[in-house]
């Protein structure tokens, strides 16, 4: 079923298309918007995005739909990093690197999928964004130095204060919950 999927799609099939956009459209969204932070950018990169993955598939040599997925994510990545660069809000400043230390390890903490989302897409563009491609995506620093141009010690400061902000929301979250009960 896989294989005559990615076929059709090969071939341009606007039913598969359309099947493919329906199955796996709000998968990219949730990840595009990871990256934009917004849901305008979201569906215009989206949009742009599956556009690209359709007129080029016969670019995509991986064999599966494991596969074919994989691709659309890379696509959907790309996409959002060209279009923040577009924008001129993919600017990093080499001169605010905190010193590289350990990058703290997240406790444990209870709570749900959707607040982890809504406190990721408040965080500063550039800490969203290697945030998310490091952790969420399984991008390496080298990777996101390469994609991003910057040095990998910029990334691996951007991924801690990142994360240092996310703790500090999560533990204001948690006061705040205390305090009320």
């Amino acid at each position: 079923m896989d294989h005559s999927l990615i076929e059709r799609l090969r071939k341009q099939d606007p039913d598969s298309q359309e099947h493919f956009y329906r199955k796996y459209a709000e998968i990219m969204f949730r990840l595009c918007f990871r990256y934009l932070g917004n849901e305008h950018d979201t569906s215009e990169v989206l949009n742009d995005g599956f556009y690209k993955a359709f007129t080029q598939m016969n670019l995509f040599k991986q064999g599966d739909l494991n596969g074919l997925l994989a691709w659309v994510r890379k696509i959907m990545v790309n996409e959002c990093l060209m279009f923040l660069r577009k924008k001129k809000r993919l600017q990093f400043n080499m001169e605010d690197e905190p010193g590289i230390n350990e990058i703290p390890v997240f406790q444990y903490i209870e709570t749900d999928a959707e607040l982890y989302f809504t406190l990721i897409s408040q965080m500063d563009d550039k800490y969203r964004l290697v945030f998310s491609m490091y952790v969420l995506d399984g991008y390496t620093h080298q990777e996101i130095s390469r994609l991003l141009k910057i040095p990998e010690n910029t990334s691996r400061s951007y991924l801690l204060r990142a994360r240092i902000d996310l703790q500090k929301k999560i533990k204001k979250i948690q006061t705040h919950d205390t305090t009320r009960k």
